[in-house]
């Protein structure tokens, strides 16, 4: 709690010097660098995770979804769309393909609650991720809305739950 983002982001480069290939450490600098909205820093890292072969798993969906609002965020709107149609196509767990669904415009929200469920995981990740995309869309209300829905899922442990509280924060300052 009381380490800043920058910091949490420059000490985990500095492990990554020694370990390039640990997973944990790169799925935690894509979040941190977009976090700090370091943009082409988190794409970079997000790359080089999705890189590392490995099954299917919630990390591997949050950043493969990640990559997307990033290229979102900068602007890159049709990069952006042809990314998350990559990420579509190759997801299988039904959960994130309903949250790429509905980023893609082949879903309404209200579908999204009724499939997320009493999940907390759910919903942190689906309020992280429609934050982060509304964000991209210049639509900050709604994105400090959903944020704060992140936040009510109470998943403290989860890197979604740090973005959405530190996003909150950028965005007040922005505001200011």
């Amino acid at each position: 709690e009381s380490i800043s983002p920058e910091d949490k982001q420059s000490v985990l480069e500095q492990i990554l010097k020694r370990d390039r290939k640990n997973g944990e450490i790169l799925l935690r600098l894509a979040f941190y660098s977009a976090m700090n909205e370091k943009w082409e820093h988190a794409l970079e890292h997000a790359k080089s995770y999705l890189k590392i072969k490995g099954r299917e798993n919630a990390g591997r969906l949050s950043v493969g979804l990640l990559e997307a609002e990033v290229l979102h965020n900068m602007g890159q709107k049709e990069e952006a769309k042809a990314n998350l149609e990559g990420y579509y196509r190759r997801t299988k767990d039904p959960w994130y393909l309903a949250i790429s669904e509905y980023l893609l415009s082949k879903q309404t929200e209200q579908s999204l609650p009724e499939k997320a469920g009493e999940s907390p995981e759910n919903l942190v990740t689906w309020h992280t991720a429609l934050g982060f995309w509304a964000e991209g869309s210049g639509d900050k209300k709604k994105a400090i809305k959903h944020y704060k829905e992140a936040l009510g899922s109470y998943m403290d442990t989860r890197i979604e739950y740090d973005f959405a509280k530190e996003r909150i924060k950028w965005l007040r300052r922005s505001s200011e």
